[in-house]
């Protein structure tokens, strides 16, 4: 297996990025396709998930820090969907503009995201049809974004917001143990909510999701029967909304 990590530029800053090609690629010079793996809220790209996915996946595959995450530079808030989705774009258009052909890889061909990254994966593909690629994979996407997990929020919380317009959630970062070590150490950083943010969050329409380029691309999304985050209730809204923007036949 082959691995490599090289900063992405952006509007936004400097993305961190994995590279990695599985053994089984390798021995196919021939095969220059790559899948984009996004992950979700407050999360990196080094997760045992995303490790995992990179690991087995029958690709090589890029995994990314979005903006405030991980190695990446920026910030992040909590409904900044949109924002995600034009790292992904970013990520996309630095693959296919020939950056990585030295490693083999150059036509992005799928994206597989989790929860928050889920659903930015899905906006992206929305506002950017052009660069949706042939397959989009959700596991564990948000529907409905003002349907919130309960008891999310404390008491101390809901105080602070009302007093101060914000409260500070929690810290996030630090070091990320992996199957062969620990990375370099990720920043710590401390995750701020703001009432615009929640307010943002919730306005964050998902039905866009019936304009998805379908005459390109193929949609699978993923939903644990015992997620504890996000409803199953989500995936078959997903599924009905689709419907609406796929031709009959």
């Amino acid at each position: 297996m082959s691995e490599s990590e090289f900063y992405i530029s952006t509007s936004s800053g400097q993305l961190h990025a994995r590279l990695v090609i599985p053994r089984n690629v390798l021995d196919k010079p021939d095969s220059d396709s790559v899948f984009v793996v996004c992950h979700g809220l407050l999360d990196t790209k080094y997760a045992p998930l995303f490790c995992a996915l990179q690991r087995f996946l029958p690709f090589a595959s890029v995994a990314f820090d979005f903006r405030g995450n991980g190695l990446s530079t920026g910030q992040t808030s909590y409904g900044n969907y949109y924002e995600e989705a034009e790292d992904i774009k970013g990520v996309i258009e630095h693959i296919n503009s020939g950056a990585l052909i030295a490693q083999g890889v150059s036509r992005v061909v799928g994206i597989v995201g989790h929860s928050k990254g889920a659903s930015s994966v899905l906006l992206f593909a929305c506002k950017h049809p052009h660069l949706c690629p042939s397959l989009l994979v959700t596991i564990s996407a948000r529907y409905l974004m003002s349907r919130e997990l309960p008891n999310r929020w404390k008491p101390h919380h809901l105080q602070a917001l009302e007093t101060h317009g914000r409260f500070l959630w929690r810290k996030y970062g630090g070091h990320t143990l992996l199957t062969a070590g620990v990375v370099p150490e990720v920043p710590v950083r401390e995750y701020w909510i703001s009432a615009e943010h929640l307010q943002l969050r919730d306005s964050t329409d998902m039905s866009v999701v019936q304009t998805l380029p379908f005459e390109r691309c193929f949609v699978l999304n993923v939903m644990g029967g015992s997620d504890a985050v996000v409803p199953a209730a989500d995936v078959w809204d997903y599924d009905r909304v689709m419907r609406l923007g796929t031709c009959d036949d």
